[in-house]
């Protein structure tokens, strides 16, 4: 397993499978069926408690009693992520206690000998199995931070390669409960928008200087607000739970080079021997758990900048429409998934670099100057407040309500800590969701290009004659325009249009 890891890897960095096929003494077709299998690959890796496993096993072998192992693993992983000790003795009673709950065998037992296949299966150190602290248990932050300030010394890093990673949950359609449309929605029979959410996945690096586009997972595979859409300005990936997964998070990293990756200790977050694996280049650091959310960087504000910076290009949205309490009360049934990937990235976008540096200051001690942020709008609601008296329907909502509609999925980790009831619960539902659609409204036909090349030049005249315009943005909507004109011409002569490799279209 660990060597077909190593030739992904390989092929994704432009090897051909022949040199693979000859440097690792095999059939040319063996690499083919290796490239064909990544995702059952990737995702058996992921599943890995460490190296281990990998460098043992061959094959991807399958439990005989399959429920009971996705049950005991997703029980195991839940609880090394709390860093609470596991023995033997206790993954056994938790095993013969689940197979009850799934009403498995009745002459199943949790045997010396299953408690070996399984360890074995999972990649499981016997270390952890003895009740031994788990990676990353330092007694307190400030031991944590000694560590980190003396690893980052001694391996040269610096700001620019020290990475922070976190996901969390985002309530994308809620609104204040004291709005119009709230009132609409729970006066409406059956339709629920409120607790619709997405799990945003955030990552930047200490200097503030690279942010990785957001990784936004949803529900539906195909959701019917992105038919002929060609990009999204976030990477999106769907989930039948909406929460995030070792799988979807392996399938995610993109950070290239000698980076040192900071990350908690979450169930959904692959072991630093799986990662190290996938990319030798990768040096991991995980938090304690006692200690994640003190000194965590991207829980120092800046996830929480990042979701009011959203609900304020919510408010602003509103404020686009007709003015009415009807135009009101009908947004929050056609805002769609795309309108949330627009917004997310447009808010992600406006965290500067100064807010990204600033939230390292309670861990990298080091040599690096921080600098005085002023006040923003963390503690300063006014700017919400304003928004709601210029919004019909807003009238009742004050600081009050401001404060309670922007902590509404404050605690939403983006990840599900489940009870023995809830995996059995889960395993049983576990038909993946491909609906096409989360809106129960039609995706209305696109605009031609004759109709975007007349926006297009109705906004170049606007643009022009604005105090904001500057030659760069000007230049961008001209090739636009451009683009939209040369489209429009090639439908007329029904031509086919191709791209030169400067990106631009021509005929």
């Amino acid at each position: 397993m660990e060597q077909k890891i190593e030739i992904l890897t390989k092929l994704d960095k432009g090897e051909t499978s022949v040199s693979l096929a000859r440097f690792y003494n095999i059939g040319k077709a063996t690499v083919t069926d290796i490239k064909n299998n990544r995702h059952a690959i990737m995702d058996f890796a992921s599943k890995m408690d460490s190296s281990d496993g990998i460098k043992t096993r061959k094959v991807m072998k399958i439990a005989k009693y399959q429920d009971l192992d996705k049950a005991m693993e997703m029980w195991f992983t839940q609880k090394r992520s709390l860093n609470e000790p596991i023995s033997g003795p206790l993954i056994c009673e938790k095993a013969l206690e689940m197979n009850t709950k799934l009403k498995g065998p009745e002459d199943f037992k949790a045997s010396s000998g299953w408690l070996h296949k399984f360890k074995s299966r999972h990649g499981i150190r016997e270390l952890q199995i003895q009740g031994e602290l788990l990676s990353a248990d330092l007694s307190s932050a400030e031991n944590f931070k000694q560590t980190f300030q003396l690893f980052v010394e001694k391996e040269g890093y610096f700001q620019d390669s020290v990475y922070n990673a976190d996901e969390t949950g985002l309530n994308w359609k809620a609104l204040p409960r004291k709005s119009l449309a709230s009132f609409q929605e729970h006066a409406a029979r059956g339709y629920k928008v409120s607790k619709e959410r997405v799990t945003i996945m955030t990552c930047a690096n200490a200097a503030g200087t690279h942010k990785l586009p957001l990784l936004l997972i949803g529900k539906s595979k195909k959701p019917r607000c992105f038919k002929n859409i060609k990009s999204l300005p976030v990477t999106y990936t769907a989930q039948k739970n909406v929460w995030m997964d070792s799988k979807l998070f392996l399938n995610w990293i993109i950070i290239t080079g000698k980076v040192l990756l900071l990350l908690d200790n979450a169930p959904t977050h692959p072991s630093a021997e799986v990662l190290n694996l996938i990319d030798p280049d990768y040096q991991v650091m995980f938090f304690p758990p006692n200690v994640t959310s003190s000194i965590q960087p991207m829980d120092q504000g800046v996830i929480e900048k990042f979701k009011r910076m959203y609900r304020k290009q919510m408010l602003r949205r509103l404020l686009l429409n007709e003015g009415t309490e009807e135009s009101v009360v009908a947004f929050s049934k056609l805002l769609n998934l795309k309108h949330c990937c627009y917004m997310a990235a447009d808010a992600w976008d406006n965290l500067t670099e100064e807010n990204l540096r600033n939230a390292w200051k309670k861990l990298w001690v080091v040599s690096v100057e921080f600098e005085a942020e002023e006040e923003t709008d963390l503690n300063n609601l006014d700017d919400f407040v304003d928004l709601f008296n210029e919004i019909p329907g807003f009238n009742d909502c004050n600081y009050d309500d401001a404060v309670d509609w922007l902590a509404t999925d404050v605690n939403d980790q983006g990840y599900q800590i489940l009870d023995s009831d809830e995996i059995i619960s889960s395993l049983r539902n576990e038909e993946s969701d491909d609906s096409s659609s989360d809106e129960s409204m039609g995706t209305p036909k696109g605009p031609t290009s004759a109709e975007a090349f007349a926006a297009f030049e109705t906004g170049l005249e606007w643009f022009e004659k604005q105090a904001e315009c500057c030659p760069t943005q000007l230049l961008l909507l001209k090739r636009l325009r451009d683009l939209a004109a040369e489209k429009r011409v090639a439908a007329h002569r029904a031509v086919p249009i191709s791209s030169d490799n400067r990106g631009s279209t021509v005929l």
